[in-house]
């Protein structure tokens, strides 16, 4: 299930990874570092003194019988990977608030993207019969992008919840207040404690 989710996400921290076992730093490392020596995955810090990311190589996406493809690391994502694995870490695993569908999940249910031009969440979150649209924004868009996003989003989801760098929470909040059904929230992200 562990290298399924490293999948599902992209990549993970060790930081995440400790969580996800819900051990210690140090015995996730020592199982990152076993997975490494079976070859299953790749780890490496991808932003300059970030954290160590661990993906999964082409035989730990055959081990876990992964749908997805083997991810290329890519430095201009890792922020936003970690930060939605946060939220994940968050919603589904701290708080049980539903199940996690994955972003590359989603994308394999609609197909491709070109079919249907749908933006899709970085995840939805199934709870019961309701899904929630979750987005995870650590830079800004155009404000035209943002308005047609959240219209898109809030018109296709019972619910729509954005976690913001604290800098965008403003314009979200005003964009949020516009949508029609008014089912658009927006959180900081990372989350505080009293919201």
């Amino acid at each position: 299930g562990l290298l399924l989710l490293i999948g599902e996400q992209y990549a993970v921290t060790v930081d995440q990874l400790a969580r996800l076992i819900g051990r210690t730093y140090r015995t996730a490392r020592w199982l990152r570092d076993r997975w490494q020596n079976a070859g299953w995955v790749a780890s490496r810090q991808l932003i300059a003194g970030g954290p160590s990311y661990v993906w999964l190589t082409r035989e730990g996406t055959r081990v876990a019988q992964s749908p997805h493809r083997t991810w290329e690391p890519n430095p201009g994502m890792a922020a936003h990977i970690e930060a939605v694995t946060e939220i994940r870490l968050l919603l589904e695993g701290q708080l049980g608030l539903g199940e996690w569908q994955s972003e590359r999940t989603l994308a394999k249910t609609y197909g491709p993207r070109s079919e249907l031009r749908l933006h899709l969440p970085d995840a939805v979150l199934v709870r019961g019969q309701e899904r929630v649209a979750i987005e995870v924004e650590l830079t800004l868009k155009s404000r035209a992008r943002l308005d047609e996003l959240v219209r898109d989003l809030g018109e296709r989801y019972q619910q729509v919840w954005y976690f913001a760098a604290a800098r965008l929470v403003p314009t979200l909040t005003e964009v949020a207040s516009l949508a029609r059904w008014q089912n658009v929230q927006v959180h900081h992200h990372p989350p505080l404690l009293h919201e």
